[in-house]
């Protein structure tokens, strides 16, 4: 090659690269301000319904190939005075996709109940109850969230791995994995009324927990598997539990099922239902399920005194004739509706025990 082509392929190889750094960079710092944006707007939207949002930050890095975010020292606070401190929280965003973040945290997080909010939790009496803490201690912490760009959250998930919570007036409980999705929100149905209500899904999952020694009650102290996969129906508006649910309920809201797994002890519950609230806040709805354990958890129900003997013969009967034999395993599985009404827990036709209020 000539040496003037040489020379002439150099400075074009040149402009182009700087070229490209430029674009690089130009889009490097959109990305950051568009993110900077979002979360701002974000904050901003809590604030508005009462949230109290602290943090130092955000410092962004990973120029030029990465757009990363730190948060240090995070804090918030909600409108009931429950308020959460967590451990430095780093985030990275793709360059073509600067709101969605993916999110790590592990370490301390500390939850502190205010004493008014820990007594309506708790049901202690009227006094000067102490303030509650709790510390969840996460080996594992990853999650992803994904701004819209008007700041609202689109969809939230988060993974915490080799898990402990353990307070000062709680016993320790350990998780081997505690996992949950929330969102998209988006417009359901519309009512009869004519109005629509928001929906957006929450999907949670639990995996090898054990309680406190004699805290599982009839089903002992370790749970093998707690899922579900729903939509929640119409937005709980912030303010305090005892205004908020009953609002929340008023306006139509419930909570539909599309799978809920429980694996504790002798039960081995499939079901898929809606819930809601009644006037009492006493969980009120219908589920359709495939149980199996039923006569392992009546036996358990007679020795401990929790249910009256009619009760129990009554239950049984209804178990023989309405289960079958699982051919592999022997076990009789049952296929019956599971409802919550007037206070009582329903299997079928067959009262089983009471149902407390939520609050």
């Amino acid at each position: 090659m000539p040496p003037m082509n040489r020379y002439r392929l150099a400075v074009f190889t040149t402009f182009a690269l700087l070229l490209l750094a430029g674009a690089l960079s130009g889009y490097w710092l959109w990305a950051r301000q568009a993110l900077d944006g979002g979360i701002a707007k974000w904050r901003a939207e809590q604030a508005a319904r009462g949230y109290d949002i602290a943090y130092q930050g955000p410092e962004f890095a990973g120029f030029p190939f990465a757009l990363s975010v730190t948060f240090r020292e995070p804090r918030v606070v909600t409108p009931q005075g429950l308020t959460w401190q967590g451990p430095p929280v780093s985030g990275e965003a793709k360059l073509w996709a600067p709101f969605t973040i993916d999110l790590r945290y592990p370490g301390l997080h500390r939850l502190s109940l205010p004493a008014e909010l820990a007594r309506e939790l708790t049901g202690e009496p009227d006094g000067t109850p102490e303030p509650k803490q709790v510390d969840v201690a996460a080996e594992e912490a990853s999650g992803r969230v994904v701004l819209r760009r008007d700041g609202k959250v689109e969809s939230a998930a988060v993974d915490l791995g080799v898990l402990q919570v353990s307070g000062a007036a709680i016993e320790t409980i350990t998780l081997q994995r505690l996992s949950a999705r929330l969102g998209p929100l988006r417009e359901g149905a519309r009512q009869a009324g004519g109005e629509a209500l928001d929906e957006v899904d929450l999907v949670g999952e639990a995996l090898f927990v054990e309680l406190p020694p004699g805290r599982g009650g009839l089903l002992g102290d370790a749970v093998a598997r707690l899922s579900f996969d729903s939509t929640l129906i119409g937005g709980i508006p912030p303010g305090k539990p005892e205004e908020a649910l009953p609002a929340w309920r008023d306006g139509g809201g419930r909570w539909r099922f599309h799978h809920l797994v429980a694996l504790w002890g002798p039960l081995d519950l499939r079901a898929e239902g809606r819930l809601g609230l009644d006037e009492a806040l006493r969980p009120a709805g219908l589920f359709e399920a495939e149980l199996k354990g039923a006569n392992k958890i009546i036996r358990r129900l007679i020795d401990s005194g929790k249910i009256k003997p009619e009760a129990a013969l009554a239950a049984q009967i209804a178990v023989a004739a309405m289960g079958q034999t699982d051919g592999e395993t022997g076990e009789t599985v049952l296929a019956a509706p599971i409802s919550l009404r007037q206070g009582l827990l329903y299997l079928g036709p067959i009262p089983l025990f009471p149902v407390a209020p939520v609050l």
